[in-house]
């Protein structure tokens, strides 16, 4: 019950600061989406400045899943994490600017993907 607790309360503060779309005060600017029923969840971004990108992701169910960040068609960072975990964070370095697509896959439905800066 705590465990879903607080992946409730991640989920929405994911989805809070994805509807808002505005940079906060630390200079962040967030994108997310969530996807219901999918395979796959992906988004793609025009604006990413370069530097320091950190990923959000979370998918449910059991076994692996795993999310990518690729620039153009040049993979940028990735890893596989367990689905049943709660909602989890990392951060990639050295990130190019300019286009870039975020994908998360494996586990169950509903799975997260979100991008901030």
């Amino acid at each position: 019950m705590l465990r879903s607790m607080k992946r409730a309360a991640v989920l929405g503060v994911i989805a809070a600061s994805v509807l808002a779309m505005a940079p906060a005060a630390s200079g962040s600017v967030p994108t997310g989406r969530t996807c219901k029923k999918e395979p796959i969840c992906e988004i793609e971004i025009d604006i990413f400045p370069g530097g320091t990108l950190s990923i959000d992701a979370d998918a449910h169910g059991t076994g692996r899943a795993s999310w990518a960040v690729d620039h153009g068609m040049q993979p940028v960072c990735s890893t596989g994490f367990d689905a049943a975990a709660p909602p989890q964070s990392w951060v990639c370095h050295n990130v190019p600017a300019g286009h870039l697509r975020a994908v998360v896959s494996g586990g169950s439905n509903p799975l997260n993907i979100g991008l901030r800066w």
